[in-house]
């Protein structure tokens, strides 16, 4: 039984991931593979950078050969994947998984320790670069200036590479305890590489092409009940113990408020508002204004401002409106 993750799926948009140490099967959750990518990326980049750069520095290729410091420099290499299991369990797991595939030579032999070491430092590498690349990706994706039906086609111009299947492994596995009378098998993707199973979930969720969107009052990503832009996830926030749709429109509002286009549109409204009532009294200093048309602008003025809250219209939309008078 091969060491690593088991991805079963179940349906279109979700599976069943179990884990296997070599010996024995284990039950771990089931998900979305656009929830377990959004997780998976969200993990702390920096604290992921540093265990990914835990690497003995010092010269292994050096003339005089120790093997006593070769072996150091192994030993380190392989902690690895306990530092990134503690930010990570599955990507640990999968980095583990793979670092066991090197067997440690023998004392004696200086190549086979400079060939396992340098591979090791290769399965860092490219699980930085996948890690890296499923984050950028998908932060892109959910923030293209663009419909839900073009996105897939815009990032897949970003990294055609995508398109390689060759990283995934299809196995069978039985569905249920084999019997003579029972050999129903189910289809499983087995995974012994953290950048493999990145890549895997990056190009199933282009492929699937979920609604994924950035939540404007935590900055986490999440995917989105409707096909709709939506602007607030469902997490709760343990400093109020609310839910970021129930307190981000306030927040936004208070934010908002401090930003020049609310001061444009207060001083605007309240300097109309003069100039109609000048008119009014026939004391006309500078532009004439009916009250008709400030009721009308005003009204425009108060829609545009409505619509900017909710990221309908463009700042400068909103301000052309505030301004028109002028």
């Amino acid at each position: 039984m091969k060491k690593g993750l088991y991805l079963v799926p179940a349906g279109k948009l979700k599976f069943g991931l179990l884990y296997c140490g070599g010996e024995k099967f284990k039950k771990l959750y089931s998900n979305s593979y656009a929830n377990e990518l959004i997780s998976l990326i969200s993990t702390d980049s920096d604290a992921m950078q540093i265990a990914l750069s835990y690497v003995n520095r010092e010269p292994l290729f050096e003339k005089r050969y120790s093997h006593i410091r070769a072996e150091r420099i192994f030993t380190q290499n392989r902690q690895v994947a306990t530092i990134v299991r503690s930010i990570n369990s599955i990507l640990g797991l999968l980095l583990d998984a793979e670092l066991s595939k090197i067997v440690k030579p023998s004392p004696d032999d200086r190549r086979g320790y400079e060939e396992a070491i340098a591979l090791q430092r290769k399965i860092y590498h490219d699980f930085g670069i996948a890690f890296q690349n499923a984050k950028v990706l998908t932060n892109i994706y959910a923030e293209l200036p663009c419909t839900l039906e073009e996105r897939p086609k815009r990032i897949l111009e970003i990294d055609k590479q995508l398109l390689d299947h060759s990283y995934s492994k299809t196995y069978y596995i039985n569905k249920k305890k084999q019997t003579e009378d029972n050999l129903s098998l189910t289809k499983c993707y087995v995974f012994d590489s953290a950048a493999n199973y990145l890549n895997f979930l990056l190009l199933n969720l282009i492929q699937l092409n979920p609604n994924i969107c950035l939540c404007q009052n935590c900055g986490e990503l999440f995917v989105a009940k409707t096909k709709k832009k939506t602007l607030y996830c469902d997490r709760i926030q343990p400093d109020s113990n609310k839910k970021c749709s129930e307190i981000g429109p306030k927040n936004r509002v208070e934010l908002q408020s401090t930003l020049f286009g609310f001061e444009d549109y207060d001083k605007a409204v309240e300097r109309n508002y003069q100039r109609a009532k000048r008119t009014a009294e026939h004391y006309v200093k500078d532009i004439r204004l009916k009250w008709d048309d400030y009721f009308s602008w005003l009204e425009r003025a108060q829609l545009a401002k409505k619509q900017w809250l909710n990221e309908e219209i463009s700042d400068d939309d909103f301000l052309d409106i505030v301004h028109e008078l002028d």
